[in-house]
């Protein structure tokens, strides 16, 4: 069975790398885009979306086209806003990876140079917001192609479930086998959105009074716009700058010069980021279209530009599918980052050993699967509505683009090199304005769901600090004490329990009296009548003599029938006269052929074993024996 299990694990993870073909399987810009760019690039799928859901408040059912246009005009000048602060962003961050080459992002810059609260706070955030990257970007994708595959909206769920799963294995390949298979799905949905904004231009040239635009006297005739309602609407579309974190995150998966090309990425993206994201507002803006729970905007202004018959149609499935395509993948930016933030932690004791080390395909293979749990759990338990998650993926993520921009300031003050006062100038208004869209996403989504982040950070930077402290006990437990001279241990004692005289037990005292003094053989007797217990007792003892052993053999009657617990007694009979050093558990043990023989046998060896190891400090070795059939 193990065979069988080793072999579909081969076929779908693929053959072990060697530590030394870790070179090859780096990736560059091409590939990092295709890697770490997708979630940011797939938020302009839902960002002027989400913008739009505040403002659909504010348009009236019999409200004029060009009414409609003025107000979506503020959707343009929240775009104009989030690509400013993208840029921000992107001045923060280059410096984050030039001076933590090694990855952790905001974790890292937080720890080193605001603190170990502020640091383990944005890890905590960040691990909400990776987790839920992977909810929010595979439940997007699946609502993307919905109005046009009605089968698939008929099956949401099962759907982001699966894609999940799909993902999981792309990345337990490896790095650069997830990047060859993104790919061409991260510029093919570039090129649709490009696209997109020619066909709109195109059409606006041929017939200009189907067009509207916003004016800033008819923005400001607009009713009910308030200042909040506007903070709102801004931190909504702020989560188009989702995924920023990934690249600094995961420096050390790019080939050298790494940090040169983790920042070109990272420009790369911002860039691509602010493109697509205008083109898709604009479009929006210029045709009055509005919100729509059912139809996704991309796919409102596919039709609108392309049409719903024909080959136009041909196009807008195109661009439907592709957008599917982009907000799927999304999720590999997480998996791209959070495994390797929980190496960073691990590596300084804050997450478990296991997230460490890397598996066969030289990825943190342990941390993907995990990562993959957490988020079918999280799926399930929102029932994949995209509305009702990103109440909790906003302030996470503007929480640590707050906590890095933090960092940075205190580094800039600290070190004041040339040009600093500038630098410090464009970072304070970074802070200012992720820190408004953080308290926007938390006082206004509060009881959508947002008071979740507010429980669970403090209770994981709580782990966090458990583990570490785990950890530093752990070391002081078993440093050892120089000072102390290297002698034999005293005289002590071997226990070997045998159920019988057969071949498992032979094995195991023979194996005890070549390697060990003073031995002595224990065997519990039970039975239902005094009669019956002097009968195995002779028994035993006959074949006992027979054997020739020259080993002390204790028989023990068990009144209760309770064979472990006789043994346990008996060990702690001898706790009594020998320090637990000095005392050695000899257990034998038969494997059985098939996993299903170990249902017929008793589990008294397990249970011994179980005590001794969780309760004793006794020393424990099991001498196994292979059963032919």
């Amino acid at each position: 069975m193990m065979e069988a299990v080793l072999t579909l694990k081969r076929w779908l993870v693929g053959r072990p790398l060697k530590t030394r073909e870790q070179a090859h399987v780096k990736i560059g810009v091409l590939k990092g885009m295709a890697v770490m760019t997708p979630d940011a690039l797939s938020s302009v799928a839902y960002a002027t979306d989400q913008m739009e859901l505040i403002l659909a408040v504010l348009i009236g059912a019999g409200m004029a086209e060009a009414k409609v246009t003025d107000v979506l005009g503020y959707s343009m000048l929240g775009t104009g806003l989030i690509v400013c602060l993208a840029f921000l962003l992107y001045l923060a961050y280059r410096n984050i990876i030039a001076h933590y080459p090694m990855g952790g992002g905001a974790y890292s810059i937080g720890l080193n140079d605001l603190g170990r609260v502020w640091g383990l706070s944005a890890a905590a955030t960040l691990i909400v917001g990776y987790t839920l990257t992977v909810a929010v970007s595979v439940a997007a994708g699946v609502d993307a192609v919905a109005p046009v595959i009605p089968f698939v909206g008929d099956h949401k769920l099962w759907f982001n479930v699966f894609l999940t799963l799909v993902i999981m294995l792309v990345n337990l390949r490896g790095t650069g086998e997830s990047a060859a298979v993104f790919v061409p799905f991260t510029y093919l949905f570039i090129g649709c959105i490009v696209l997109l904004g020619v066909g709109a231009a195109v059409q606006a040239l041929r017939h200009p009074g189907d067009v509207h635009l916003p004016t800033a006297a008819g923005m400001q005739a607009v009713q009910g716009m308030s200042l909040f309602l506007f903070l709102k609407m801004f931190a909504n579309g702020c989560s188009a700058l989702t995924g920023v974190e990934a690249v600094s995150n995961s420096v050390p998966v790019f080939r050298e010069p790494s940090v040169k090309r983790a920042q070109r990425t990272l420009l790369a993206r911002i860039v691509t980021l602010s493109v697509l994201f205008f083109i898709v507002s604009t479009v929006a803006t210029l045709h009055g279209l509005r919100y729509n729970p059912d139809v996704p905007l991309i796919n409102q202004e596919a039709m609108e530009v392309f049409g719903d018959r024909g080959v136009g149609y041909a196009v807008t499935i195109v661009i439907s599918l592709a957008t599917m395509c982009i907000l799927v993948i999304a999720a590999n930016t997480a998996f791209a980052g959070c495994p390797s933030l929980w190496s960073t932690m691990a590596r300084d004791g804050y997450m478990p050993r296991w997230m460490l080390h890397k598996g066969d395909r030289l990825v943190y293979s342990n941390g993907i699967v995990f990562l993959t749990f957490i988020s079918l759990l999280l799926t399930i338990g929102f029932d994949a509505k995209v509305s009702r998650l990103i109440p909790l993926y906003g302030v996470s993520v503007f929480y640590t683009f707050t906590i890095s921009q933090m960092g940075m300031l205190a580094r800039l003050v600290r070190e004041r090199e040339s040009g600093w006062k500038w630098r410090l100038l464009l970072s304070g208004f970074g802070v200012l304005m992720s820190g408004l869209a953080c308290v926007t996403f938390l006082v206004t989504r509060f009881f959508d769901g947002a008071w979740l982040v507010l429980v669970c950070v403090p209770l994981m930077v709580m782990m966090f600090t458990k583990i570490q402290g785990h950890y530093r006990q752990i070391r002081e437990d078993l440093r050892y004490d120089f000072s102390q001279p290297f002698c034999a241990s005293a005289p002590g004692i071997t226990i070997v329990p045998i159920a019988s005289v057969n071949k498992a037990s032979v094995n195991a005292l023979r194996y005890a009296v070549t390697n060990f003094k003073n031995v002595v053989a224990v065997h519990v007797v039970t039975a239902d009548t005094e009669e019956e217990m002097e009968r195995k007792t002779k028994k035993i003892e006959a074949e006992w003599e027979r054997l020739g052993t020259g080993v002390r053999l204790i028989v023990i009657h068990s009144q209760y029938r309770a064979v472990a617990k006789r043994l346990q007694r008996f060990v702690e009979f001898e706790l009594q006269k020998y320090s637990p050093e000095n005392i050695t558990i000899v257990l034998p043990q038969f494997i059985t052929r098939r996993w299903w023989h170990k249902l017929l046998h008793n589990k008294t060896g397990g249970v011994l074993l179980a005590w001794l190891v969780l309760n004793k400090s006794v020393k424990v070795v099991t001498v196994p024996y292979r059963l032919s059939k």
